[in-house]
Formats: C-alpha cells, sequence, structure tokens
C-alpha cells in the first residue's frame, strides 16, 4: 500500500523494487505538484496485473490513508513509502521478509514495527544515526484498523488484540532525504503544513514551503533558500558503511555510477551539491 505526494525521484524505483514479492500493490497519488501522477499512472499501465491505482481526492492525509486500508484486498497489509527500496538479495532480503510473515499464526492480528537503512544527501552518505525510527508498516487488515492525528502527525490505531512486534532487519533502504533541494524544503515544513491542513487551510505545500523558506533560510526565491539550507543540514553527513549496514539493494547498484545526487565536499566542508534529476531503474524479471 503506497500514497506518494512529490516523490517523483525515487516513486518508480521504489514500486519495481516491491513488485514481485507482493501479491498486489496499491497504490494513490496526494495531491503531488510534480511529476508524481503521471509516474504512477505509467506504472499501473506497465503492470496492469499488479498495480492497482486508486484516487484518494482531496481527503486530508489520514482520511486518505483510512481509505487506501478500506480498499486493500488481502490479509496483510505492507505500508511501502514511495522513497523506499526494497533489498533483493542477501540475508534481509524482502523475500526472507515476506517468508517470514506468511509463517505467522493466521488466526491472530499483528501489527509490526520496522526500519529500513536511510540514505541522506547521496547515495554514498548518511546521518549518524543511520537508521529510521521503527514504525508500525506492516499490519494485519481489520475493520476497526486506522489512522488518526495524534502530535501532527499521522498514528495508527490498532485494536487491543493486536500482537505488535518490532523486526530490527533492514529489509529495505529509505531515500530519506536523496532528493532534490526543493522537495527537501517540502519535507522540512511538511508538519507544520500538515497541522496547517488540519486546521484547515488550503495552501498548496509548495507555497507554504517558499513563505517560510525565504524567511527562515534567506534568499529571494525558494531554490535559494534551498541552497542555503542544503550546504548547512548535510554538512554532517558520514560516508555510508558498508560495515554497518551491508550491500545496496541491487536497483540502487547501477546508480552508484551515474548518482542522481552528489554531495561535493572539500577539505571536509561541504560545498555544492550536484542535482542531476531522476534516476530511472531498470525492471525486474516478472516484476
Amino acid at each position: 500500500m503506497t500514497m506518494a505526494k512529490n516523490e517523483e525521484e525515487w516513486a518508480e524505483t521504489s514500486a519495481v523494487s516491491i513488485l514481485p514479492f507482493v501479491d498486489e500493490l496499491l497504490i494513490a497519488d496526494h495531491g503531488s505538484e510534480d511529476r508524481t501522477p503521471s509516474i504512477l499512472q505509467s506504472l499501473a499501465e506497465s503492470y496492469p496485473d499488479k498495480i492497482r491505482l486508486i484516487s484518494v481526492g482531496d481527503l486530508d492525509f489520514p482520511s486518505a490513508v483510512n481509505l487506501m486500508i478500506s480498499r486493500t484486498r488481502f490479509r496483510w497489509i505492507l505500508r511501502w513509502h514511495a522513497d523506499f527500496v526494497a533489498r533483493s538479495s542477501g540475508p534481509f532480503s524482502i523475500a526472507k521478509f515476506v517468508e517470514r510473515t506468511r509463517k505467522l499464526d493466521p488466526n491472530r492480528h499483528f501489527c509490526i514495527a520496522l526500519s529500513g537503512i536511510a540514505l541522506d544527501g547521496d547515495l554514498e552518505h548518511q546521518y549518524a544515526d543511520r537508521r529510521d525510527r521503527p514504525e508500525p508498516f506492516l499490519y494485519t487488515y481489520s475493520p476497526w484498523l486506522r489512522y488518526s492525528v495524534r502530535a501532527r502527525w499521522e498514528s495508527l490505531i490498532t485494536p487491543w488484540f493486536y500482537e505488535k512486534q518490532e523486526w530490527p532487519e533492514a529489509c529495505y533502504f529509505h531515500m530519506r532525504s536523496v532528493k532534490s533541494s526543493l522537495r527537501m524544503m517540502q519535507k522540512l515544513y511538511w508538519s507544520r503544513w500538515f497541522d496547517a491542513r488540519n486546521r484547515g487551510a488550503t495552501i498548496p505545500l509548495r507555497d507554504f514551503a517558499t513563505a517560510n523558506a525565504i524567511r527562515d533560510w534567506g534568499g529571494s526565491t525558494l531554490e535559494e533558500a534551498a541552497r542555503n539550507y542544503i550546504l548547512l543540514e548535510f554538512q554532517g553527513c558520514v560516508p555510508y558503511s558498508k560495515a554497518l549496514c551491508g550491500e545496496y539493494p541491487d536497483l540502487l547498484v547501477p546508480a552508484l555510477q551515474d548518482p542522481p545526487f552528489k554531495l561535493v565536499f572539500k577539505d571536509g566542508k561541504l560545498v555544492d551539491r550536484i542535482e542531476e534529476g531522476r534516476y530511472r531503474p531498470r525492471s525486474w524479471p516478472g516484476a
């Protein structure tokens, strides 16, 4: 189950990475202002037997996710963000993850927290934490399962009879901030915009980010403010560690040779970030 908003950089790679391992990918755009809607439409047309594209209209975020849950057709639901890339090989592959899921007691309800390897700035750097905090992304369906707003963010509410677990194995990589400068600004102000939307505001995310970014980071345009932010934000990134995080997902390996984003350091200081645009993955056989 994937709902995407302004995820043109990774939506295709994300979907292609997970398709061979799931029964169906239910996917929806949620008011994107970039090329995400056309990318999702193209994916649905390319994989009509695996991808079901639905519309969530202009519903608020929790209501849109709840609508998607109601439209799923299988017992297990994996909430898959459009900037996740599945590991297709190795000890923590998505195939092993699915196998483990299918072995759980079919007479119980489960809610399982997952955490992926996070990449930041470009494909070869991370923040020092290297991992996302665990979140409940895998759960069995019930009509009483729902999301609501809690402290600005959507929060999953599970009935009392769900067994909660946390799986530490990282079966996916999160392109947490391997995105355009403009998308990074939208991410920075997402929670405030989300809060404003919950209070009834109708301002688009881009306009909200522009107004706040210029005030907070200087410059006369969103692009200038974004560059100022990027040079400060990614200064503290550390090199990716295979020893700590393992091998890259197979779909990302070709991107290392021609990266869509590249942090440029000089004498230990971040001086630039090169943005080449969207990465196009190759398709998996049978996807």
